[in-house]
């Protein structure tokens, strides 16, 4: 046999010996990392050499779709912003526990609580403590179940508007947390990005380190409504409203500042290099922000526009009205104290209870304040004189319950679209452990056929120099 024949058949036996054993070693580092998340499945992709050469390993190539990425990413962004909202809308209708029926003797099972419990419940009370006195208009016992009955009701609203404003200001540093988290992802954006260039630049595989980019920009894309641009040596370029966050190695920080508005000093968020503000639309940042600037304010101002009316009213025909020693032109609320945050009763009613005006004239057995105030509970106060303070109440809470409604059934929609996005993602990028075992046992054949061929050779050249 010529020389160069049997050369030639020792480097088609080196290059397939080689070859499988590359294919057995991304096939076992795929198995290895079947339960990685992010990682996306290796192929070998195998050539002939070419002259009768034998086989060449091409490339190793990452089994990704751009265009499934993309996709789950705007899903993300929306599921992001729909799931915090889910969560920020349950704490706040958790705040109003009212019941159907609050204040009667039904069971109440809008919020899963008892009856009679809440604003309705002690709104109610406080109506019919007025009825109690018109039946017993000289009762220094009725006055005080009244005084009592004002006084939880005040409680009450303190207590609404104390919890909101503490879930607003939770919100605000969950804000900041977010915008924490996302300047770290932009950090090791462009930290990934530099040695991508690098690991290519030195012919090596970037997989794993692609892999580590395409699961940070999932990872962003659920906080923050991020566009990516992918250039040709692998590194990738983020925007947020066409302004640059990361871009080869460098990286733009969002900033946050406290700004006072409306007497509420919230999280406003900035870009760290020219200082203009970053408009979010989408991720899970939106989300807060739209709770915290929209929704709770909106909750709260509601809640004084009707605690505004309620102290108006009440004062209105309280202060006509006659106490029990004769004093006229005292008001039952504090008329300067008219939100949910400090309504109060008067100081006069709070010192003597005498000062409870039942009378509309002026007589001792006269009832005609106490019932014209009882009668509040039916006169439409609110909304352009259109509702009732019940009435307006129970719209709001109607509201906030429906909007949480709205979030969960969002969420859950999203939930839906971004699983079934990810699974086709998946059986494009995911390892099957029944597949790669069938590949390996493929790859060790193969193997082992190579070196059977190296050693067949291998005892022909000793043949032949023995001859």
């Amino acid at each position: 046999m010529p020389m160069s024949a049997i050369n030639q058949g020792i480097e088609i036996g080196r290059r397939a010996l080689q070859s499988q054993q590359a294919a057995l070693n991304v096939t076992g580092h795929n198995i290895a990392n079947a339960n990685t998340p992010g990682f996306s499945r290796r192929k070998v992709n195998l050539e002939s050499a070419g002259n009768g050469n034998g086989v060449d390993v091409s490339s190793v190539v990452r089994q990704r779709s751009q265009f499934l990425d993309a996709q789950i990413r705007v899903e993300q962004q929306l599921l992001g912003r729909w799931e915090t909202m889910e969560r920020a809308l349950g704490g706040l209708e958790a705040i109003f526990n009212e019941p159907a029926g609050a204040g009667s003797s039904e069971a109440g099972t809008i919020f899963n609580e008892p009856s009679g419990v809440g604003f309705s419940g002690s709104l109610s009370r406080f109506w019919n403590a007025w009825q109690d006195l018109a039946n017993v208009p000289e009762s220094g016992a009725a006055r005080a179940a009244l005084r009592q009955e004002a006084e939880f009701l005040t409680t009450n609203l303190h207590q609404y508007h104390a919890q909101l404003h503490a879930a607003r200001l939770g919100l605000d540093d969950e804000a900041v947390i977010e915008v924490n988290e996302i300047n770290d992802m932009l950090d090791q954006l462009a930290e990934v990005n530099g040695a991508i260039v690098q690991a290519k630049f030195g012919e090596e595989n970037a997989g794993d380190l692609e892999d580590q980019r395409d699961r940070l920009l999932d990872e962003l894309s659920l906080r923050v409504d991020i566009t990516t641009v992918l250039r040709e040596n692998g590194q990738v370029s983020v925007l947020l409203s066409g302004h640059n966050l990361v871009e080869a190695t460098k990286s733009v920080h969002l900033e946050t500042r406290q700004l006072s508005q409306e007497s509420f000093t919230s999280t406003r968020i900035f870009f760290s290099d020219d200082g203009s503000a970053a408009s979010i639309r989408e991720g899970r940042l939106r989300g807060i922000i739209e709770v915290r600037d929209q929704v709770v304010p909106d909750i709260i101002e509601r809640l004084d526009d009707m605690v505004a009316a309620m102290v108006d009213r009440v004062n209105a025909l309280h202060n006509a009205g006659f106490g029990r020693d004769g004093t006229t032109g005292v008001d039952f609320f504090n008329a300067n104290m008219i939100s949910a945050s400090n309504i109060v009763l008067d100081d006069t009613i709070l010192d003597d209870l005498d000062n409870i005006a039942a009378s509309s004239d002026g007589n001792s057995g006269d009832n005609g304040s106490a019932l014209a105030i009882s009668a509040l509970r039916n006169e439409k106060i609110l909304a352009g004189g259109s509702m009732t303070v019940e009435g307006f109440y129970n719209e709001l809470i109607g509201e906030v319950g429906a909007r949480s409604k709205e979030a969960q059934t969002m969420a859950s929609n999203h939930r839906l679209f971004s699983g079934q996005i990810e699974n086709r993602r998946q059986s494009i990028q995911g390892v099957s452990l029944n597949d790669e075992a069938s590949q390996l046992v493929l790859f060790q054949r193969a193997y082992q056929a190579a070196a059977r061929t190296v050693s067949i050779i291998d005892d022909l050249m000793e043949v032949t120099i023995n001859i």
